[in-house]
Protein backbone atom coordinates (compact mmCIF):
# COMPACT_ATOMS: atom_id res chain seq x y z
CA UNK A 1 0.00 0.00 0.00
CA UNK A 2 2.69 2.44 0.67
CA UNK A 3 4.36 1.83 -2.68
CA UNK A 4 1.27 2.21 -4.66
CA UNK A 5 0.35 5.48 -2.53
CA UNK A 6 4.05 6.74 -2.83
CA UNK A 7 3.51 6.30 -6.85
CA UNK A 8 0.49 7.90 -7.15
CA UNK A 9 1.73 11.04 -5.13
CA UNK A 10 4.81 11.84 -7.37
CA UNK A 11 2.47 11.20 -11.36
CA UNK A 12 2.53 14.12 -13.32
CA UNK A 13 -0.16 16.54 -12.98
CA UNK A 14 -1.58 14.99 -9.58
CA UNK A 15 -1.18 17.44 -6.56
CA UNK A 16 1.32 16.66 -4.68
CA UNK A 17 -0.17 15.91 -0.65
CA UNK A 18 0.80 18.50 1.99
CA UNK A 19 3.02 17.14 4.69
CA UNK A 20 0.58 15.75 7.51
CA UNK A 21 0.05 18.57 10.34
CA UNK A 22 2.17 18.10 13.59
CA UNK A 23 0.59 18.01 16.95
CA UNK A 24 -1.05 20.90 18.79
CA UNK A 25 1.38 23.40 19.90
CA UNK A 26 1.62 21.90 23.28
CA UNK A 27 4.58 24.39 24.17
CA UNK A 28 2.20 27.50 24.05
CA UNK A 29 -0.43 26.08 26.16
CA UNK A 30 2.03 25.05 28.68
CA UNK A 31 2.76 28.42 28.44
CA UNK A 32 -0.57 29.59 29.06
CA UNK A 33 -1.03 27.59 31.87
CA UNK A 34 2.01 28.54 33.67
CA UNK A 35 1.00 32.26 33.44
CA UNK A 36 -2.54 31.72 33.92
CA UNK A 37 -4.06 31.14 37.02
CA UNK A 38 -7.81 30.66 35.40
CA UNK A 39 -6.15 28.32 32.95
CA UNK A 40 -4.53 26.15 35.60
CA UNK A 41 -8.34 25.80 37.57
CA UNK A 42 -9.63 24.90 34.27
CA UNK A 43 -6.96 22.18 33.56
CA UNK A 44 -5.42 21.14 36.42
CA UNK A 45 -8.33 21.53 38.62
CA UNK A 46 -11.03 20.75 36.94
CA UNK A 47 -8.87 16.89 36.27
CA UNK A 48 -8.18 17.31 40.28
CA UNK A 49 -11.76 17.19 40.89
CA UNK A 50 -12.13 14.68 39.21
CA UNK A 51 -9.80 12.03 39.76
CA UNK A 52 -10.71 12.65 43.66
CA UNK A 53 -14.14 11.90 42.97
CA UNK A 54 -13.39 8.89 41.22
CA UNK A 55 -10.90 7.97 43.91
CA UNK A 56 -13.69 8.86 46.57
CA UNK A 57 -15.01 4.85 45.21
CA UNK A 58 -12.32 2.60 46.67
CA UNK A 59 -9.37 4.68 48.76
CA UNK A 60 -9.81 5.43 52.10
CA UNK A 61 -11.62 8.51 53.13
CA UNK A 62 -9.32 9.45 55.61
CA UNK A 63 -6.89 10.05 53.25
CA UNK A 64 -9.03 11.55 50.69
CA UNK A 65 -10.28 14.26 53.61
CA UNK A 66 -6.44 15.18 53.96
CA UNK A 67 -5.56 15.77 50.51
CA UNK A 68 -8.96 18.26 50.13
CA UNK A 69 -8.12 19.86 53.17
CA UNK A 70 -4.81 20.95 52.40
CA UNK A 71 -5.80 21.74 48.70
CA UNK A 72 -8.71 24.21 50.04
CA UNK A 73 -8.29 27.67 49.75
CA UNK A 74 -4.76 26.72 47.93
CA UNK A 75 -3.85 26.34 44.28
CA UNK A 76 -2.34 23.05 43.74
CA UNK A 77 -0.27 22.15 40.34
CA UNK A 78 -0.97 18.21 41.25
CA UNK A 79 -3.84 16.12 39.60
CA UNK A 80 -5.76 14.07 42.25
CA UNK A 81 -3.90 11.22 41.04
CA UNK A 82 -0.72 12.85 41.75
CA UNK A 83 -1.81 14.19 45.41
CA UNK A 84 -2.60 10.59 46.17
CA UNK A 85 0.32 9.23 45.11
CA UNK A 86 2.25 11.73 46.64
CA UNK A 87 0.54 11.15 50.17
CA UNK A 88 0.77 7.11 49.84
CA UNK A 89 4.57 7.17 49.63
CA UNK A 90 5.23 9.39 52.26
CA UNK A 91 3.29 7.89 54.13
CA UNK A 92 4.55 4.35 53.46
CA UNK A 93 8.53 6.16 53.80
CA UNK A 94 8.04 7.64 57.13
CA UNK A 95 8.27 4.14 58.76
CA UNK A 96 12.10 4.59 57.51
CA UNK A 97 12.66 7.45 60.02
CA UNK A 98 15.14 9.76 58.13
CA UNK A 99 14.05 13.06 57.10
CA UNK A 100 11.94 14.27 54.48
CA UNK A 101 12.54 17.37 51.66
CA UNK A 102 10.61 18.74 48.81
CA UNK A 103 12.05 21.44 46.03
CA UNK A 104 9.59 23.44 44.49
CA UNK A 105 6.94 24.64 47.12
CA UNK A 106 4.47 26.59 44.97
CA UNK A 107 1.78 27.54 47.60
CA UNK A 108 2.87 24.31 49.78
CA UNK A 109 -0.31 22.55 49.46
CA UNK A 110 2.04 19.27 48.34
CA UNK A 111 4.00 20.04 51.49
CA UNK A 112 1.18 20.42 53.59
CA UNK A 113 -0.15 16.55 52.12
CA UNK A 114 3.59 15.46 53.07
CA UNK A 115 3.34 16.77 56.78
CA UNK A 116 -0.32 14.95 57.17
CA UNK A 117 0.90 11.98 55.88
CA UNK A 118 4.37 11.90 57.45
CA UNK A 119 3.11 12.41 61.00
CA UNK A 120 5.96 13.84 62.43
CA UNK A 121 9.09 13.45 60.49
CA UNK A 122 11.38 16.48 60.06
CA UNK A 123 10.46 18.04 56.32
CA UNK A 124 12.93 20.71 54.42
CA UNK A 125 11.20 23.02 51.99
CA UNK A 126 13.50 24.76 49.14
CA UNK A 127 11.79 27.25 47.25
CA UNK A 128 12.89 30.72 45.47
CA UNK A 129 9.62 32.21 46.64
CA UNK A 130 9.99 33.51 43.37
CA UNK A 131 8.74 31.85 40.56
CA UNK A 132 11.39 29.45 38.29
CA UNK A 133 14.63 30.55 37.73
CA UNK A 134 15.57 31.79 34.14
CA UNK A 135 14.91 28.24 32.06
CA UNK A 136 17.75 27.47 29.18
CA UNK A 137 16.79 28.28 25.44
CA UNK A 138 15.05 24.91 24.84
CA UNK A 139 13.19 24.92 27.24
CA UNK A 140 12.11 29.25 27.42
CA UNK A 141 9.58 28.15 24.91
CA UNK A 142 7.09 26.45 28.33
CA UNK A 143 8.09 28.62 30.83
CA UNK A 144 9.98 32.23 31.85
CA UNK A 145 11.53 33.51 34.73
CA UNK A 146 8.98 34.26 37.60
CA UNK A 147 6.40 31.51 36.52
CA UNK A 148 5.11 29.87 39.95
CA UNK A 149 6.17 32.54 42.27
CA UNK A 150 4.92 32.35 45.98
CA UNK A 151 5.81 34.48 48.63
CA UNK A 152 7.38 33.02 51.96
CA UNK A 153 5.80 34.99 54.46
CA UNK A 154 2.19 33.51 52.43
CA UNK A 155 3.96 29.60 52.16
CA UNK A 156 4.95 30.18 56.29
CA UNK A 157 1.51 31.04 57.49
CA UNK A 158 -0.34 28.39 55.49
CA UNK A 159 1.91 25.74 57.12
CA UNK A 160 1.91 27.62 60.41
CA UNK A 161 -0.26 24.71 62.71
CA UNK A 162 2.61 22.20 60.98
CA UNK A 163 5.57 21.26 63.20
CA UNK A 164 8.70 20.00 62.36
CA UNK A 165 9.12 22.11 59.37
CA UNK A 166 11.71 24.48 57.92
CA UNK A 167 11.73 26.96 55.09
CA UNK A 168 15.27 27.76 53.08
CA UNK A 169 14.69 30.30 50.43
CA UNK A 170 16.86 30.93 47.45
CA UNK A 171 18.37 28.87 44.40
CA UNK A 172 18.72 25.30 45.47
CA UNK A 173 20.68 23.73 46.07
CA UNK A 174 23.01 26.55 46.98
CA UNK A 175 20.45 26.80 50.30
CA UNK A 176 20.89 23.11 50.86
CA UNK A 177 24.09 23.41 53.19
CA UNK A 178 22.35 23.53 56.25
CA UNK A 179 20.91 19.50 55.74
CA UNK A 180 24.24 18.51 54.27
CA UNK A 181 24.80 16.40 57.08
CA UNK A 182 20.82 14.53 56.91
CA UNK A 183 19.69 10.81 55.31
CA UNK A 184 16.53 11.15 53.44
CA UNK A 185 13.70 8.52 53.66
CA UNK A 186 11.34 11.05 51.39
CA UNK A 187 11.98 13.76 48.40
CA UNK A 188 9.57 15.16 46.31
CA UNK A 189 10.73 17.16 43.04
CA UNK A 190 8.32 20.35 41.02
CA UNK A 191 11.41 21.76 39.60
CA UNK A 192 10.61 22.10 36.11
CA UNK A 193 13.89 22.15 34.48
CA UNK A 194 16.65 20.21 33.75
CA UNK A 195 19.53 22.12 35.50
CA UNK A 196 17.07 21.67 38.89
CA UNK A 197 16.27 18.88 38.30
CA UNK A 198 20.00 17.73 38.15
CA UNK A 199 21.13 19.56 41.02
CA UNK A 200 18.50 17.99 43.04
CA UNK A 201 19.70 14.63 42.12
CA UNK A 202 23.01 15.44 42.76
CA UNK A 203 22.86 16.97 46.22
CA UNK A 204 20.09 14.39 47.90
CA UNK A 205 21.08 10.37 45.69
CA UNK A 206 24.06 10.12 48.32
CA UNK A 207 22.03 11.04 50.95
CA UNK A 208 19.07 9.18 50.71
CA UNK A 209 18.43 5.73 52.70
CA UNK A 210 18.36 2.58 50.92
CA UNK A 211 14.62 2.02 49.84
CA UNK A 212 14.14 5.74 49.86
CA UNK A 213 12.38 7.66 47.42
CA UNK A 214 12.67 10.59 44.93
CA UNK A 215 9.72 11.41 43.46
CA UNK A 216 9.34 14.07 40.62
CA UNK A 217 6.75 15.66 39.37
CA UNK A 218 6.13 15.80 35.27
CA UNK A 219 8.30 13.38 34.28
CA UNK A 220 6.20 12.71 31.19
CA UNK A 221 5.34 16.47 30.37
CA UNK A 222 8.82 18.63 30.37
CA UNK A 223 11.25 17.06 28.86
CA UNK A 224 14.34 18.70 30.93
CA UNK A 225 12.92 16.87 33.80
CA UNK A 226 12.79 13.31 31.63
CA UNK A 227 16.85 14.05 30.92
CA UNK A 228 18.21 14.96 33.60
CA UNK A 229 16.50 11.51 34.79
CA UNK A 230 17.96 9.77 32.09
CA UNK A 231 21.74 12.02 32.48
CA UNK A 232 21.95 10.97 36.07
CA UNK A 233 20.98 7.67 36.12
CA UNK A 234 23.23 6.58 33.05
CA UNK A 235 26.06 5.36 34.88
CA UNK A 236 23.97 3.88 38.42
CA UNK A 237 21.79 1.05 39.23
CA UNK A 238 18.53 2.45 39.72
CA UNK A 239 16.71 3.19 37.02
CA UNK A 240 13.28 5.84 36.87
CA UNK A 241 10.36 4.28 37.65
CA UNK A 242 7.49 6.14 35.33
CA UNK A 243 3.84 6.15 36.96
CA UNK A 244 0.44 6.33 35.13
CA UNK A 245 0.08 10.05 35.69
CA UNK A 246 3.35 12.42 34.62
CA UNK A 247 5.31 11.55 37.91
CA UNK A 248 8.24 9.20 38.13
CA UNK A 249 10.53 7.83 41.31
CA UNK A 250 13.43 6.16 41.94
CA UNK A 251 14.06 3.59 44.69
CA UNK A 252 17.64 4.11 46.02
CA UNK A 253 19.41 0.90 46.39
Amino acid sequence: MTAISDSIAVLPGLPVPSPPRGRFDSARLHRLIAASRTMRSLSIGLLARLELAFLAGHKQPDVLAAIKTARSGRESLLSGNEAFTLYSIARAQAALGGDMAEVGVYQGCSARIISLASGSATLHLFDTFAGLPAPDALEHARMRQGHYAASLPSVRAYLADRENISFYAGLFPGTAQPVAGSQFSFVHLDVDLKSSTLGCLEFFYDRMLPGGIILTHDYSYLDGVRAAFDEFLADRPERAIELPSSQAMLVKL
